[in-house]
């Protein structure tokens, strides 16, 4: 019965596209992933622009791909409390900070340009951003 109905619906939606002018069957809109199917996905190829956003190796980054990188990284994500996640992102050439909205910690990331993906290089409530070069530092927001 169900399958009926649908073959009707079906036919009555090309006849009247038909007798307007439209085409001349029913037309499928492009299959868009979920937020979920896009999260599920790993980062790969260069980070994603933004509207306005110039290139700079992997920047600009979100908060759902570093908390991803953060999580893969075990040693480290055992050493800051995530809480809710990452905020105060600050990205400045192939490296990026972010803060731990568990304990306030500050998490230093790279973007390494050969394997196209970020990376969790250090992170604490003190002296996170060491690895990074120090004209890098200066621009972070996290590193003052």
């Amino acid at each position: 019965m169900r399958y009926t109905l649908l073959a009707v619906f079906a036919g009555a939606a090309a006849t009247l596209a038909a007798c307007s002018g439209g085409s001349t069957g029913p037309t499928k809109p492009p299959a868009v992933p979920t937020p979920d199917q896009q999260s599920l996905a790993p980062q790969t190829g260069p980070a994603p622009l933004k509207p306005g956003a110039s290139p700079q190796a992997g920047c600009p980054v979100d908060a759902a791909g570093l908390e991803k990188t953060l999580v893969a990284d075990a040693q480290l994500a055992a050493a800051v409390q995530l809480g809710k996640g990452l905020t105060d992102i600050s990205c400045v050439q192939d490296y990026a900070t972010a803060r731990t909205e568990g304990d306030r910690a500050t998490v230093l990331f790279h973007y390494d340009s050969t394997q196209q993906l970020w990376v969790a290089l250090a992170g604490g409530t003190a002296n996170a951003c060491d690895k990074a070069p120090q004209d890098i530092r200066k621009q972070l927001k996290n590193c003052g």
